[in-house]
């Protein structure tokens, strides 16, 4: 399916045949809910209406607009936009678990790494702070870690 693109258009150049696909594209967006057909025949009209008033967007294209070929490559890329379109939906919910998945591998990570470091002065006088506003009994901070300290100011403030 990847192919299609390289199929199509052959008459014009690359630049143009870029702006084209483009352009195409923003219109299956615009009017995802007609059929390929109207979109295309959309498409066409606009052009004829742009080059009546003397504004054409793609003046290369303005030669074609009458073809049945053009037609026809310009519905087989608006059926490849849909066909790429309902890939992307059937993918997204295992996109979204990845995404989940990561999330959490750097969330063990960064806890991973703040097991391994020595607390803040800055959390060591900050959790003296909490167990004397609280009256909760202090632990021992000597051998505790970064990780060990957020876990206990959080139970703290927790309850």
């Amino acid at each position: 399916m990847q192919n299609i693109k390289a199929t199509l258009f052959l008459y014009l150049t690359s630049r143009q045949k870029t702006q084209l696909l483009g352009t195409l594209k923003s219109y299956f967006k615009k009017f995802k809910e007609l059929p390929i057909e109207d979109v295309a025949y959309k498409f066409i009209e606009d052009e004829q209406y742009y080059f009546n008033i003397q504004q054409p967007h793609f003046e290369f294209v303005i030669e074609y607009l009458e073809d049945e070929n053009f037609l026809k490559d310009i519905k087989k890329y608006l059926n490849f936009c849909a066909f790429e379109e309902k890939q992307k939906e059937t993918k997204e919910p295992y996109l979204q678990k990845q995404k989940e998945f990561a999330r959490e591998q750097r969330k063990k990570a960064q806890e991973y790494k703040m097991s391994k470091l020595k607390p803040t002065k800055k959390q060591l006088l900050y959790y003296e702070k909490l167990t004397r506003a609280h009256g909760v009994e202090k632990k021992d901070t000597k051998d505790a870690s970064r990780l060990d300290l957020r876990n206990w100011i959080m139970e703290i403030l927790n309850n």
